[in-house]
């Protein structure tokens, strides 16, 4: 195992290890800010500090719900650079008598700030039993993704626009960019991107992430992971998160 696999690994191990302390400034320190964890569902809210996110914590509401801890059904690395790795995992919510209350499948950017490692966005995937039939969805959502970057290519702003649910956001080690309405989104002229793959990672019925890698103008790579979302009956891309995997270390 790679020293950049071992520290997103731990990186989402913390996350997990400070939820269960219920202490709410412990598990803050496990998360990077400006924070945010888009949704297919309510309001997304970001957390610019630390104390912000520790205003918005209320264990009380999920202690009544039977909880007594939480553990990972599975995690793994899916991309790795010196300030961006992307993990993709699965928590479950137990009782104290080890009966499970809600999984949710996401895929964690973990970056580098400062020195110090944590996640600076949750991209969730709702979960969906195995004998939910979500392989029209993930067609949907690979599609999308797919019509995005052709579009993208050709420069057509109004049909990208139109792929995107709002507020959009991608993802930067201490940056969130965010797009509030259609109209302010634009597109880099001459943008040359290839499809090199594309992976549904996580797949629910109303959100799921998908893993792609492209192909630069300059001949680099750039792995990424989409969160796409149905949100308000529009299917849309909500967050980018991209980082290239031959970066030089410090």
């Amino acid at each position: 195992m790679s020293d950049l696999e071992t520290i997103g690994l731990e990186a989402v191990d913390k996350f997990i290890t400070t939820w269960n302390s219920r202490d709410a400034a412990a598990w803050a320190g496990s998360l990077q800010f400006p924070h945010v964890r888009p949704s297919p569902f309510g309001p997304i809210n970001v957390a610019e500090t630390a104390e912000d996110y520790i205003a918005a914590v209320d264990y009380n509401k999920v202690i009544e719900t039977g909880w007594d801890h939480s553990e990972w059904d599975y995690k793994h690395v899916l991309h790795m650079s010196p300030r961006k790795i992307h993990v993709a995992g699965q928590w479950t919510r137990y009782t104290a008598s080890g009966e499970s209350i809600l999984s949710t499948p996401i895929v964690y950017v973990c970056t580098l700030i400062d020195g110090n490692w944590g996640i600076q966005s949750r991209f969730g995937s709702d979960y969906a039993d195995e004998d939910i039939d979500t392989s029209g969805f993930a067609t949907r959502g690979l599609n999308l993704v797919t019509d995005f970057i052709n579009n993208y290519n050709l420069g057509n702003r109004d049909a990208c626009a139109e792929l995107l649910n709002y507020p959009h956001f991608t993802i930067s080690p201490g940056e969130l960019g965010r797009t509030d309405a259609a109209s302010d989104f634009t597109v880099n002229a001459g943008a040359s991107m290839r499809l090199e793959s594309l992976l549904a990672v996580q797949t629910g019925q109303h959100s799921m992430n998908i893993a792609l890698e492209l192909g630069m103008p300059d001949g680099g790579v750039r792995q990424g992971v989409v969160n796409v979302t149905n949100r308000d009956g529009h299917l849309g891309i909500q967050a980018w998160s991209l980082l290239d995997p031959n970066e030089a270390g410090e």
